[in-house]
C-alpha cells in the first residue's frame, strides 16, 4: 500500500466500487422495462396520428390456369368467377399533406369455376370444376386523398403479399361428357412432393399488385373498389401456370380520425 494513502481510504474506495457495481447491476435489470416504456410512449405518440378502420364486401375472383397441354381456364369477365366475400382491418397513416400509407390485413377467398377438360370417347376423365383458396392478405397501398365537398376521393395502389390458409376443389369424373361422380379434394400447400398422392399442389405464398379507388364520406364512411392481380406462379408441380386475380367492392368505417 502507498504510504501516502491514509488508513481506511483503500477500504473505503473498495466499498464505493462494490456499491457502484451493485447499482449498475440493479439498473441493468430495469433497462428492458425502460426501453419498453420508451417504445410504448413513442407508439402512443404515433397512434395519435393513425386511423384504424374496418370494412368488408363482395369479391369476384378468378384463378387462371394454363397448362402445357393447351388447357386455359377463363379469367375475370368470363362469367366463371367465384363469388365470395372479404373482411379488412385498415391502418391509415398520414405521410405528407394528401399522401397516406394504407396497409390492410385482409381475409379473402379466391378461386374460380373452371372449364371442363376435353372429352374423350368411352373414357373416364377427371376435371376440376371449382377451386376455393382462403388467404390472409396484406396489401400495402400508397394512397392519395383529394378533398371535395362531401369528403375525399381516394386513389392508390401497391404490392400485396398473401398467405394461404386452406383450399379445396371439386373434382368431377366424366364419362362421355356426363358427370358420373363428384368429390371434394384438399389443396396441398406442402413443400414436399408426396409422389403417389394425386391432387393440386400450390405454393402457400402469393404475391402481386393491388389498385384501389373510392370515396370517404363525412368523417367515417368508406366506399371503394379494388383490383388485385397475382404475379407469382402458384403451381408447385411446374407443369402449369396458376395465378389469382379478383375485383372487390367494400363498405366500412374509419375510426379515430386525425386527418380531417
Amino acid at each position: 500500500m502507498d504510504p501516502d494513502i491514509q488508513p481506511g481510504t483503500y477500504q473505503k474506495t473498495q466499498h464505493n466500487l462494490r456499491c457502484l457495481s451493485i447499482n449498475v447491476q440493479r439498473m441493468s435489470k430495469f433497462t428492458p422495462l425502460l426501453l419498453s416504456v420508451i417504445l410504448l410512449t413513442t407508439s402512443i405518440s404515433l397512434y395519435a396520428q393513425v386511423s384504424i378502420g374496418f370494412r368488408g364486401g363482395y369479391t369476384l375472383s378468378a384463378t387462371q390456369i394454363r397448362e402445357a397441354s393447351g388447357y386455359k381456364s377463363n379469367g375475370l369477365g368470363s362469367g366463371s368467377q367465384l363469388k365470395n366475400w372479404h373482411a379488412d382491418l385498415v391502418i391509415n397513416i398520414p405521410l405528407y399533406e394528401k399522401l397516406y400509407l394504407q396497409p390492410v390485413l385482409r381475409y379473402v377467398t379466391k378461386g374460380a369455376y373452371l372449364k371442363p377438360s376435353e372429352m374423350q370417347q368411352d373414357a373416364i376423365v377427371e376435371s376440376a370444376n371449382k377451386i376455393r383458396l382462403h388467404y390472409l392478405e396484406v396489401p400495402a397501398n400508397l394512397v392519395l386523398k383529394i378533398p371535395f365537398s362531401a369528403g375525399k376521393i381516394v386513389i392508390g395502389g401497391g404490392p400485396y403479399l398473401a398467405y394461404g390458409l386452406a383450399g379445396s376443389y371439386n373434382l368431377d369424373l366424366l364419362y362421355n361428357g356426363r358427370v358420373v361422380e363428384t368429390n371434394t379434394q384438399s389443396v396441398d400447400f406442402s413443400s414436399r412432393d408426396k409422389g403417389i398422392t394425386p391432387g393440386l399442389r400450390l405454393n402457400r405464398w402469393d404475391a402481386g399488385v393491388n389498385a384501389m379507388a373510392g370515396v370517404e364520406l363525412g368523417d367515417m364512411l368508406m366506399i371503394g373498389v379494388n383490383y388485385s392481380k397475382g404475379l407469382k406462379n402458384l403451381d408447385r408441380s411446374k407443369g402449369s401456370t396458376i395465378r389469382n386475380s379478383y375485383i372487390g367492392l367494400s363498405v366500412g368505417i374509419l375510426l379515430n380520425r386525425e386527418d380531417y
